[in-house]
């Protein structure tokens, strides 16, 4: 929000209704959510490798995923998860706005050359009204300047609810989801995937390893409003 409209409408807590201060999210409630912190920077797991290479823990030293890079705002919880369901599952288009406006900070964007939001099933798009990931893609985009590519990329697989199974699970279930057009990325050889929620990891493994096989982008990071501890 710039001075402009923080004049015109000043800034109000959407949880509390109480008059805020930068974001529409009252100084309490935004010192209450918690960030990562000594985290692998690949797949943004707790590190015990301090002062090892790059604080990379084991599994990322072993078996690297086909993301090089996670970043994302602060953990999944209290009034984050609010926010994050209210933007999925109850119409709050807006909340994208606060939501990036909260987090844009934590986002290096060096090398970056645009933003790909996680497609959703046009299934699932319609019953929604929109793409969740897309909307906030495209504040990020706004506020990084960099471009944000829609096309050359879909979900093809209605897949079922993820919400109870593990990474492994994840990944069976999300087998053979995406569909990537190599001419759409011909230009870009470093992009980030952009997602609402960060669980697992397993949806940003799949899309990657999808762009991995179509097209020639090698440097392909994984960013999220939040993750799960």
């Amino acid at each position: 929000m710039n001075l402009f409209e923080k004049w015109l409408l000043p800034p109000t807590c959407v949880i509390t209704k109480a008059p805020a201060e930068e974001f529409d999210l009252s100084r309490a409630l935004l010192n209450a959510l918690s960030k990562p912190n000594e985290v692998c920077p690949v797949c943004c797991e707790l590190s015990l490798n301090v002062g090892g290479e790059k604080n990379l823990c084991g599994v990322c030293l072993t078996k690297p995923p086909a993301f090089c890079r996670t970043q994302v705002g602060f953990y999944f919880e209290g009034v984050l998860s609010q926010l994050v369901y209210g933007l999925k599952y109850h119409q709050k288009s807006e909340y994208a706005r606060l939501l990036v406006d909260m987090t844009v900070d934590a986002f290096d964007v060096a090398g970056v050359q645009a933003l790909v939001p996680v497609p959703l099933h046009p299934l699932r798009r319609r019953d929604r009204g929109y793409n969740q990931a897309e909307l906030i893609a495209k504040e990020l985009g706004k506020l990084l300047d960099i471009p944000v590519l829609t096309k050359g990329v879909r979900r093809i697989k209605d897949t079922p609810s993820q919400t109870h199974l593990n990474a492994k699970q994840r990944q069976q279930n999300l087998r053979r989801s995406f569909e990537v057009t190599r001419e759409a990325f011909d230009s870009y050889s470093h992009i980030a995937l952009v997602d609402d929620v960060i669980t697992t990891g397993a949806t940003m493994q799949v899309l990657a390893k999808c762009f991995q096989r179509k097209t020639n982008t090698r440097q392909i990071e994984a960013w999220a409003i939040a993750k799960t501890e």
